[in-house]
């Protein structure tokens, strides 16, 4: 039993570190086309249905950071609610320890967006 909630928490830090890892990447994208909008917006030769278009892509970026802050949010609670369900059984290992640490990290980082 306790291997199986190990196994448990291991993918579930996991996946906790893949959905921050999506929203970087987002961040990192939104921050790319806020670039070539304004890039766009200056070149004149540029029609103005390409500078809508790559507003829309910028705005569809806008969208997908909300999205994986929403995702991330609703698994550390998730997460949270696991590792309370399942306390009686911390042993102190690394892997309970880097389960509180990754919840109070991403907590910080999260739930103040």
């Amino acid at each position: 039993m306790v291997v199986d909630i190990k196994r448990s928490l291991k993918i579930k830090i996991d996946a906790l570190k893949r959905l921050e890892k999506d929203y970087i990447l987002y961040k990192k994208e939104e921050q790319l086309q806020i670039e070539k909008v304004e890039k766009f917006k200056a070149d004149e030769t540029k029609d103005i249905y390409d500078v809508k278009k790559q507003i829309e892509i910028l705005d569809e970026t806008k969208t997908m950071i909300i999205d994986s802050v929403s995702r991330v949010t609703t698994f550390l609670v998730q997460f949270g609610e696991f590792l309370e369900e399942h306390k009686d059984e911390d042993d102190g290992s690394d892997i309970w320890k880097e389960s509180f640490d990754i919840i109070d990290q991403l907590s910080t980082k999260f739930l103040g967006e």
